[in-house]
């Protein structure tokens, strides 16, 4: 066929796209079919043409995305089509894979580079490796790029987490004035033997009879002067070693049993645990941080809303629990410490009783009441704080609260009125020079 013939089958067939991968700052030739009369560019930010000849142009990478090249013609037929691809330049990738390797021997890390910057990926021993190595890829990054830390560990990580709860309940109590339900008892007809009195109770027995009388049922209920302020500190702090990524729990504290029906008027018992309870889950990532999901809970036993349960014709009081929990999920460093709760409670409870009309009189009428004021405080308070650990190689530097306790001697029991004496931790004695024996 003839250059006619061929240009017909090139006017009506379709041109194959090809495809062009770039990086930052790197070039690529291409070859045309035949002679270009026009080259259009797309986007020319994202990659430029340089025509080398009739037949061949240069391609040139700008910046990160992508592209198409048309080439056509003097009668504008197209004659070549390209999509480029323009990457982000691996240079850096390859000279901070270099650097970790010389930095960290023995360490198995690859660089990659991507359209969102650089990647680090394989296995270091420790979460102290893999901070070295993501800052020595950091200093290689482009503006604009990021750093994604996929690096895995290859020993084993533990978390100490020490929980600090603190709870302080202040309870203030005061009486004061004339419980005359108690004087409306106040003597009553008969003999007593002996006259005893029981001042924390009742007193004695009176014996019904016709002459003298003796005092009421209760001496201390006549007249309350009363005055109570308690100040109540609890303080738990459980610790707890665990592995990243296990979970771990710890409880202080007792059960109560609760009666349970069975069958055919059986009974069994059944307990649920109170006091303190802790659960948590560490994950340690690469970078040292650690994802901790942590529940700490406080209970007591309350004989408010308590049920009575009759079985078998016994009954049983079964207590309510007064419960105070919280669960959350925080990422904090090592040795970081989150206080998760805070409660803080105040209740008031003001009452008084005496004679109806009498009690109301002005100044007089507190001959004829008492009062009864009780004002309780509560604060909660939940500290948690996570630490990276390893375990002790040397035993002597951990110390037990018994290692400084000793036994008294005779004198200082009796004079000094000890129960424990201080003792002296034994410090093995360094002879200077050689000493030992030589074997030759």
């Amino acid at each position: 066929p003839g250059p006619a013939a061929a240009a017909h089958r090139d006017e009506a067939g379709p041109v194959r796209e090809r495809a062009v991968s770039l990086e930052v700052g790197a070039g690529h030739m291409v070859t045309l079919p035949r002679a270009a009369a026009k080259i259009f560019v797309v986007d020319p930010k994202v990659a430029q043409i340089r025509p080398a000849s009739a037949t061949s142009m240069f391609l040139y990478g700008m910046t990160i995305g992508r592209t198409s090249v048309m080439a056509t013609d003097a009668e504008g037929h197209t004659i070549a089509q390209f999509t480029i691809d323009v990457l982000p330049s691996s240079y850096g990738a390859a000279q901070a894979e270099v650097r970790i390797a010389r930095q960290m021997p023995g360490s198995h890390i690859t660089v990659q580079t991507d359209a969102r910057g650089l990647t680090l990926s394989g296995s270091v021993a420790s979460p102290e490796d893999a901070a070295q190595a993501e800052e020595i890829a950091r200093g290689y990054l482009a503006e604009g790029q990021g750093l994604r830390n996929r690096l895995s560990i290859r020993s084993a990580t533990q978390v100490t987490l020490s929980v600090r709860i603190a709870e302080m309940d202040r309870n203030v109590v005061r009486q004061l004035g004339i419980n005359w339900q108690a004087v409306g008892n106040i003597g009553k007809v008969g003999s007593f033997p002996a006259l005893t009195l029981n001042v924390n109770g009742s007193s004695a027995a009176c014996v019904a009879t016709r002459n003298p009388f003796c005092l009421g049922s209760n001496v201390n209920g006549v007249i309350d002067a009363l005055s109570q302020d308690n100040l109540v500190r609890m303080l738990a702090e459980p610790n707890l070693t665990v592995m990243s990524g296990q979970s771990a729990s710890f409880q202080v504290g007792g059960q109560y049993p609760i009666p349970m029906a069975q069958q055919a008027g059986a009974i069994s018992v059944a307990f649920k645990d109170y006091g303190v309870s802790l659960t948590f889950l560490p994950t340690v990532f690469s970078n040292g941080r650690i994802n901790l999901h942590v529940a700490p809970e406080i209970s007591q036993l309350s004989n408010q809303n308590a049920v009575s349960v009759t079985t078998s014709g016994s009954t049983s009081v079964i207590p309510a629990l007064t419960v105070r929990r919280a669960e959350t999920t925080v990422e904090m460093g090592s040795g970081e410490t989150l206080a998760i709760a805070g409660l803080l409670e105040d209740s008031t409870t003001d009452s008084s009783n005496g004679i109806p009309g009498a009690g109301d009189v002005p100044l007089l009428g507190a001959l004829f009441r008492s009062t009864n004021f009780n004002r309780q405080e509560t604060e909660l308070v939940i500290l948690v704080t996570p630490y990276l650990v390893r375990p002790v190689a040397n035993r002597s530097r951990l110390t037990a609260p018994t290692d400084m306790a000793g036994v008294p001697t005779e004198i200082e029991r009796l004079l000094l009125m000890r129960q424990v004496a201080p003792r002296q931790r034994a410090e093995p004695v360094q002879i200077p020079g050689d000493a030992g024996f030589f074997v030759q």
